[in-house]
């Protein structure tokens, strides 16, 4: 059946229009092979359920589920190059954010006060011209399965971008918030473009994503380091009591606290002399896997605090930031790592 709908398809011309013939070709099999038990038949026609149909359909079905499985797999093999191209494209966008696109606007940088956010800005019209060149060409079934998986990427990789900068100021933390409700916004309607309405962005991935966008808000606001006359160790046990902290990725929380910490901290990604973009691409994979990552991570923010305690105890002139957010970190991050293992 497989290599029927391969020849079929390579009678037409391009690559691209190959993969969208074959597409097509698979959806409509497969859509066909799902219906199959249940016009089975015993007798010249199917009157009324009956268990002998139920037992013939249920053969059928069982029959069938192997060139079903088969046709799903080649499906996938040929949307992955797709989905990792599409979310290239999304991460060399959100990249921009390093470029000081939440300064300060005294700072005569950043996103203007009355202006379009980041969001709308650069990845709106991403997004439109995905859906419109990608998705409508697709069946309605694996055009959701690109847009679920593109969503996803851009919700972790916008994430751990926007928690790697530093400093953040009041003003940025507010014009990220607008671009993390713009960034839920549009990607609601890039997934209603599939024609799949049995999608949304809260029920992708069991909702992890969607619940992480809206948990880094609430986090954003966090004050545990307004009272200077707190120890490490009590913010820490605080921290993890707070209602947001569940639903975020450990390595999101600890990038967050580096925003607070004294510049003799560096930012995990200079520690390792990459790129801020780099580094977020090592924590989210093109295929929207973040699996096996946090631990990776955690290992570098310890290599950063262990730096730090090493440069402090030589150079105690530095007096900005606050000094405890290291301690904070070695306390926070074990438990973080598994509270996020228990929740898996």
């Amino acid at each position: 059946m497989c290599v029927s709908t391969l020849y079929f398809a390579g009678l037409f011309g391009n690559h691209s229009s190959n993969s969208t013939i074959l597409l097509y070709l698979q959806y409509t099999l497969t859509t066909y092979l799902r219906q199959t038990p249940e016009k089975t038949f015993v007798a010249p026609y199917r009157p009324a359920t009956t268990q002998q149909h139920e037992e013939a359909a249920s053969i059928c079905q069982a029959a069938l589920a192997p060139a079903i499985n088969d046709i799903e797999k080649m499906a996938s093999s040929i949307l992955a190059p797709l989905i990792r191209a599409l979310n290239r494209r999304v991460a060399g966008t959100i990249a921009r954010v390093h470029l000081g696109v939440y300064k300060d606007e005294k700072e005569g940088a950043g996103v203007e006060a009355d202006g379009p956010s980041f969001v709308q800005q650069h990845l709106a019209s991403i997004f439109d011209q995905f859906a419109k060149n990608q998705l409508s060409k697709l069946p309605p079934e694996y055009g959701a399965i690109v847009a679920s998986a593109v969503s996803v990427f851009s919700v972790y990789t916008f994430v751990s971008s926007v928690a790697l900068i530093r400093p953040l100021s009041e003003s940025a933390r507010l014009h990220i918030t607008q671009d993390l409700a713009d960034i839920e916004l549009i990607l609601e309607q890039f997934i209603s473009k599939t024609n799949h309405s049995n999608i949304s962005l809260s029920h992708i991935d069991n909702g992890k994503p969607y619940a992480e966008l809206r948990a880094v808000r609430q986090m954003l606001f966090w004050s545990g380091l307004d009272n200077k006359e707190r120890q490490a160790s009590v913010i820490a046990k605080s921290m993890l009591r707070e209602s947001w902290i569940k639903d975020v990725r450990p390595s999101t929380v600890c990038h967050f606290l580096f925003s607070f910490a004294p510049s003799l901290l560096s930012s995990p990604h200079h520690s390792k002399r990459m790129r801020a973009e780099d580094y977020v691409g090592t924590l989210v994979h093109y295929d929207a896997q973040i699996e096996d990552r946090e631990a990776q991570a955690w290992m570098v923010i310890m290599a950063c605090c262990d730096a730090y305690h090493q440069r402090e105890s030589v150079d105690r002139g530095h007096t900005d930031g606050d000094p405890r957010v290291s301690r904070i970190l070695m306390d926070l991050g074990p438990d973080l790592l598994r509270q996020a293992r228990r929740h898996e």
